[in-house]
């Protein structure tokens, strides 16, 4: 035994230097292999989320951290955004028993919420004295809830979504939707223009009434076929070279069968009355002989009604039409034809002729009535001297008027779209 230790001491002498040669500080481990790091773009309000870390060979843990916590924060492994930007996520794996510590970065940018797609936003103008009016909110293809500013106090306030009109200008209204779900907020603009055109002194309607509302929640009493087919307000309102009533609100549809509604104001005595309007009428279904307007007396039980308004489908053109007027029983029509689709300004007066003096064709006490028409080239700034039409009926009682009709017959729609109703004691159509 000895004698082999004598024999590998310097053998063993070798494997010592060896042994006592290995301290673990000198041993250097190994680098991990660590796969793409990617953090998907988000958008600003998306909820947080938790990161996927990347493949390694290591087993060690990962910690992540954010180089911009204005743009997005982490805890643990779950990334909540905070602002709009980019920020450097880094991935950090920890050291295990063979590899060393490593890292990974990543860029992740935060965008914000697209637009929403909205739609054409009006505002109809106004007369100073005008009531207040709501908005309609235009189309769009986010859910967001629209409020409104109004540019002008001096012009018109906001409340909501109603509009006081306050002076003679002009503001611009702004229609703001807030974000939602996966759009931003957007914003569209109008421009009110409130004018100082006459009120009329007996009454007047520019259809302001919510569109798809019944007439008879604005003012107008039904008087025939109450439940069947409401007169209903309609958008957009009739145009026409300077009257005053002109784009000012929303209009109204008398295009069914059913409903008639009345308009009441004071009786007029003595003098006369003019109601003008706005007219737009449609070819189908055929208009024959079906009048839409006329006046009345107040109560709204009486059913005599003078200055009835028609329309008469021409019968060898078909793609016009003609006025008709009636005082009550004699019936004439206008010898122009007139086209459908296209808007006309309509007169009718009514004169209270006292039961001493003559009219104008010489008869004694009896009433006179007159239609005028008038197309966006026409010069209707004075009364001309001669009517479209004037008529009176010998054979019916006056009425005293107090209100004024819209009529839907019980078998055949005039299918008329009116608007700027307006009842004056003179002829006052324009500024």
């Amino acid at each position: 035994m000895k004698q082999l230790l004598k024999k590998y001491a310097p053998l063993f002498s070798l494997l010592f230097l060896i042994i006592m040669s290995c301290d673990t500080e000198d041993v250097t481990p190994f680098t991990p292999t660590v796969g793409t790091f990617t953090v998907p773009a988000k958008q600003i309000g998306s909820a947080p989320f938790v990161l996927t870390p990347p493949s390694s060979n290591s087993t060690g843990s990962f910690s992540y951290t954010s180089s911009d916590p204005s743009v997005a924060t982490i805890s643990g492994s779950t990334v909540t955004i905070v602002g709009i930007g980019n920020t450097t996520i880094t991935a950090i794996q920890a050291a295990d028993v063979r590899y060393a510590s490593s890292t990974a970065t990543a860029v992740f940018t935060v965008t914000q919420l697209p637009p929403p797609t909205i739609g054409a936003f009006t505002v109809p103008s106004k007369a100073v004295g005008s009531a207040p009016f709501q908005l309609t909110a235009p189309l769009s293809n986010s859910g967001g809830a629209f409020s409104y500013t109004s540019s002008n106090a001096n012009v018109a306030t906001i409340n909501g979504t109603t509009v006081t009109v306050v002076g003679v200008g002009t503001s611009t209204i702004t229609a703001t939707q807030a974000a939602f779900g996966s759009y931003a907020s957007g914003s569209v603009t109008a421009t009110l223009t409130v004018t100082n055109f006459p009120i009329a002194t007996i009454a007047s309607d520019n259809f302001d009434g919510a569109v798809g509302s019944a007439l008879t929640s604005s003012g107008w009493v039904a008087h025939s076929s109450a439940a069947t087919n409401p007169i209903l307000t309609i958008t957009p309102g009739l145009t026409f070279p300077n009257y005053y009533g002109a784009g000012m609100g929303n209009a109204a549809a008398v295009n069914s069968t059913g409903q008639d509604v009345s308009l009441q104001f004071t009786e007029v005595n003595s003098g006369t009355v003019y109601a003008s309007f706005l007219v737009n009428a449609t070819a189908s279904p055929a208009c024959i002989d079906q009048y839409f307007f006329a006046f009345g007396n107040n109560a709204i039980t009486d059913t005599a009604f003078r200055g009835k308004v028609l329309i008469n489908q021409d019968a060898t053109n078909p793609s016009k039409f003609k006025f008709g007027f009636a005082a009550n029983l004699t019936l004439r029509y206008t010898t122009n034809l007139f086209d459908y689709g296209t808007t006309y300004l309509v007169v009718v007066k009514y004169k209270i002729v006292d039961a001493a003096t003559t009219n104008s064709n010489g008869n004694l006490g009896r009433d006179e009535s007159s239609l005028y028409i008038f197309d966006a080239s026409s010069n209707y700034l004075t009364e001309p001297s001669v009517p479209t039409i004037g008529i009176e009926d010998t054979g019916s009682a006056d009425i005293i008027p107090g209100r004024v009709v819209l009529r839907q017959d019980n078998t055949n729609s005039p299918n008329v779209i009116i608007d700027g109703l307006r009842v004056d004691n003179t002829w006052n159509l324009r500024n």
